[in-house]
């Protein structure tokens, strides 16, 4: 008995020597070294024999998609039957790896002609869209009436802020479907047990849940503030949501400075209006278009930033205007309104008007700013500013020891643009009007004689506006 397994053994350990010595030597030949399948091989049942991998790829692909899959229900009734699935698969590498993985048993298959059979994953890479269509499409997965999966949520239009319940939909989340359609084909099943309540979403919101109740809360303790603003004829109140946007995300209550200052920023985009184009028939009879300047309405950002914060955090009812850095005259509007108070400078005519309330008051030629000098009066639509005085030293023109310096004294001071532009007494001037700005004009003043810049200096007052125009 001990002998016989002694040669018993000797018999197999000869057998393995053989076999490796067989795989080593195979391992170096033609066939193995090949960029093709050995002989007698099949993968996944097909015949692969000698067949390079891109012929191999192409021999699997079309046999994987000529397969059938069966849809079931919970009953084992047929629902559907897949074919001609029209995918491509990931199949490259392990081709590739085949010979690897199958070495001994291709050079037992080479040396004693044995059938080499060898399994791969056919994983989806792609599916076609016609196949794609066909499954989504599936006369099972339709229904009459489709309802959506709807989170709960608090109505904001209702003051008392309830909680619209969740709901769960019937609809069939058919990319799902699809994916696991795709599984199946991967995995070579051939049937697939269709549970159609795995394809309905459900709420992620529920009436109950802890964080939407402490949001129901909030809302009822801070968001029926008014927050109302008005803007002449225009006027508009913060929503319960708008409100919500403005505060913290902590449910204090409290107004975000950041939120609040984008706000801010957005007012001003919204309702700046200045030096925007005017068309204007003047109480002189002439109609034309003229726009830049400085008068109209700014709202000052930071100032109704920090108001508007102050506002959300009283949680009283608000009714204002925004805070406005410069006002126009009268009532607010979004086109530019001037009223039938302001001093109309024609550079055509080189002639200036003053009307007050719609009766004219004041007119005198004037010289504007020297056109060939590049020194023009700027048009547009001024108001007289702050700077508003008597006896006064214009300097300007460059370095004090330049040719171009200069220093005037004038008498009547209205500025319409800084401290550099304004219409004053000129009483080195002996003559107004007709073309003697084009030549010999001001550095962008208008001058006038001195007696009547006099006059006019006493009618008028820091803010009537200045309409400048050809």
């Amino acid at each position: 008995m001990k002998k016989t397994l002694m040669i018993l053994a000797a018999i197999v350990v000869f057998l393995a020597a053989a076999a490796g010595v067989a795989t080593i030597v195979y391992a170096f030949s033609d066939e193995y070294q090949a960029d093709s399948m050995p002989d007698r091989m099949t993968i996944n049942g097909v015949d692969c024999s000698g067949l390079t991998y891109e012929e191999a790829e192409a021999a699997l692909t079309e046999a994987q998609n000529a397969g059938h899959l069966q849809v079931v229900g919970k009953l084992g009734e047929t629902l559907a039957d897949y074919t001609d699935f029209g995918c491509t698969y990931d199949i490259e590498d392990q081709l590739k790896d085949v010979k690897k993985d199958h070495l001994l048993a291709a050079a037992l298959g080479h040396y004693f002609r044995l059938p080499i059979s060898a399994r791969i994953a056919m994983n989806v890479s792609e599916c076609g869209d016609d196949f794609a269509d066909r499954v989504k499409n599936s006369a099972f997965l339709q229904h009459g009436t489709i309802t959506e999966t709807q989170d709960a949520y608090i109505d904001m239009e209702d003051p008392s802020f309830p909680i619209i319940p969740e709901v769960y939909g019937n609809k069939t989340d058919e990319e799902a479907y699809l994916d696991d359609i795709l599984h199946a084909i991967s995995i070579g099943n051939t049937r697939f047990e269709f549970d159609e309540n795995a394809y309905y979403s459900t709420p992620k919101v529920k009436s109950d849940d802890p964080e939407l109740l402490k949001e129901q809360a909030f809302c009822q303790k801070y968001l029926n503030q008014k927050i109302h603003y008005q803007l002449g004829k225009e006027s508009f109140t913060l929503s319960p949501v708008e409100l919500n946007n403005l505060m913290k995300d902590d449910f204090s209550g409290e107004a975000d400075p950041e939120k609040v200052a984008n706000f801010a920023k957005a007012l001003k985009a919204e309702y700046d209006v200045i030096g925007s184009e005017l068309e204007f028939t003047s109480l002189t009879g002439k109609t034309f278009k003229v726009s830049g300047g400085n008068y109209g309405w700014i709202v000052d950002e930071e100032a109704e930033a920090e108001q508007l914060a102050e506002d959300i955090n009283s949680h009283e009812d608000v009714d204002r205007e925004p805070v406005f850095s410069q006002k126009g005259q009268g009532e607010y509007s979004k086109t530019l309104e001037v009223g039938n108070t302001y001093i109309d400078v024609d550079l055509t005519k080189q002639h200036v008007v003053y009307f007050e309330n719609g009766k004219k008051r004041f007119e005198c030629d004037c010289v504007s700013g020297c056109k060939v000098a590049g020194h023009s009066t700027p048009t547009g639509v001024y108001s007289i500013n702050g700077g508003m005085s008597r006896n006064v030293i214009l300097r300007g023109g460059g370095k004090k020891k330049s040719k171009t310096y200069y220093e005037s004294f004038v008498s009547y001071w209205m500025p319409f643009l800084g401290g550099s532009y304004g219409l004053h007494d000129a009483s080195w001037r002996s003559n107004f009007g007709g073309d003697i700005y084009i030549y010999s004009g001001s550095h962008g003043c208008v001058n006038l004689p001195p007696a009547k810049a006099g006059e006019l200096y006493k009618m008028v007052s820091v803010g009537t506006i200045v309409i400048i125009h050809y």
